[in-house]
């Protein structure tokens, strides 16, 4: 699945290259970004199911900003004793629909030169993918299977990939240049 997912975000951020040209000129805010790669990834999930005819993506759902979980609650992260109001620029979810794993990939954003809140950012990925801990504020948002750290540049994109295996967060980092 790991595979699978990283490799469908890794086809619609060819889609966002090839279509998205005049924002990136533009220099729009990272919402916008966020939004247009959003629908493309979205439409390469349902697009792998339909090749396939699988169902392994129907009832996940590609979101921006998001910041609910279950019951309405505002999404928390609890990290360094405190507890953290956030939403996902990019989250891969079921809301509620596949309550065996919720959260399939969780994506924070930034333009290229962006060094606002790196290293708060990585941290609350790394949370997100950890097991859920008894009694945690964020133990709905924890538990994701995937989470990357994504920096849009004009010509390239680059960042890191995570995830939970035998017993540890493992990360890795990317890069890809464009055109």
């Amino acid at each position: 699945m790991k595979e699978i997912i990283f490799s469908l975000l890794e086809h619609a951020l060819d889609d966002f290259y090839a279509k998205e040209q005049i924002n990136l000129q533009l220099d729009v805010h990272e919402i916008a970004h966020g939004h247009r790669l959003a629908i493309y990834f979205e439409n390469r999930l349902r697009e792998y199911d339909n090749a396939r005819q699988e169902k392994l993506f129907e009832n996940y759902f590609v979101d921006i900003e998001f910041n609910r979980m279950e019951g309405g609650a505002v999404k928390t992260v609890f990290y360094d004793g405190m507890q953290h109001e956030t939403r996902c620029d990019i989250l891969l979810h079921s809301k509620g629909e596949v309550p065996a794993k919720e959260n399939l990939l969780v994506v924070e954003l930034k333009k290229e030169h962006s060094t606002n809140k790196e290293q708060d950012d990585i941290k609350e990925i790394k949370r997100m993918v950890s097991p859920a801990e008894d009694g945690a504020p964020d133990r709905s948002i924890c538990d994701t299977l995937l989470g990357v750290y994504l920096k849009i540049g004009q010509n390239c994109y680059f960042g890191s990939r995570y995830w939970f295996e035998n017993n540890a967060i493992v990360g890795e980092l990317f890069h890809k240049r464009m055109l």
